[in-house]
């Protein structure tokens, strides 16, 4: 797994809320596709692990907003992994419009391990955590390191 990994996405119309901006829930689900994006890239087997019985649940979100996305922004959504313990992962994210140099949004997540047919926290799997390459501080923004 890299350190850090970047979703891009252009925000499409359907995306845009009745204030003609992004709904907020955009921003959340963002952050949930460029952490399985970076899963899968670090060798995370979604669908095995489900079909055995295991998988990530988010425990806690937390989002801070700081400009509006529009239709057509070409946006990243930057992620790492900040902090892993024995039953949690701290997930954090950058959501930022390279063209104007504007981040967007903040965001952390708490990830824990569960066993899915028990409902129960399990301690996170020494195979699993070898894949988590922590990135304890905040990698730069895009535009910083293409300076």
């Amino acid at each position: 797994m890299e350190r850090y990994y970047d979703l891009k996405h252009v925000v499409e119309d359907s995306e845009i809320d009745a204030q003609q901006h992004v709904h907020n829930l955009r921003y959340l689900q963002w952050t949930l596709w460029a952490a399985g994006e970076h899963t899968r890239a670090g060798g995370w087997d979604a669908q095995s692990a489900l079909e055995n019985g295991f998988g990530w649940v988010v425990r806690e979100h937390e989002i801070t907003y700081r400009a509006a996305a529009l239709a057509g922004d070409e946006l990243i959504i930057r992620t790492w992994v900040s902090d892993v313990s024995r039953f949690a992962s701290k997930r954090k994210y950058v959501i930022c419009r390279p063209v104007d140099q504007a981040v967007l949004a903040r965001a952390e997540t708490r990830w824990v391990y569960i066993d899915l047919r028990k409902h129960k926290v399990l301690a996170i799997p020494q195979p699993l955590l070898d894949q988590l390459l922590l990135c304890e501080k905040s990698p730069p923004l895009p535009w910083q390191e293409m300076t």
